[in-house]
């Protein structure tokens, strides 16, 4: 007896909710390179840091986060999210069965580590 779920037989279902997992997978996959890139764009440094490159072009973290973040047509505090969650994660200990955003609720913040929050 194959039942139905929903509108579509079971089977039908069972399908869906494979394809569903891949597509998981490769959003998760994909959040973490763009975290990656965006460190890239801009590594993580102390509040008030130097631009290490040293060049005398000065974009802010901010400026060039939301640059990137409109060029590949994400919102600046998404960009900002995945970035933060990416340089606290090492890539060996990452797991793309787990989204972007449910890594960052299992991190402390920084202000937690303090015993303040902002």
């Amino acid at each position: 007896m194959t039942g139905m779920v929903g509108s579509v037989t079971r089977q039908c279902y069972d399908e869906l909710v494979k394809l569903g997992r891949d597509w998981v997978e490769t959003m998760s996959s994909v959040r973490w390179q763009l975290g990656d890139a965006a460190m890239e764009i801009e590594p993580m440094r102390s509040y008030g840091g130097t631009n290490p490159s040293g060049s005398e072009e000065l974009f802010t973290v901010s400026e060039a986060i939301r640059m990137f973040a409109e060029d590949v047509g994400l919102s600046c505090s998404t960009v900002r999210d995945y970035r933060w969650v990416a340089s606290r994660r090492p890539k060996e200990h990452r797991r793309t069965d787990v989204s972007q955003p449910s890594t960052r609720s299992s991190l402390p913040s920084p202000a937690s580590r303090n015993g303040s929050r902002r």
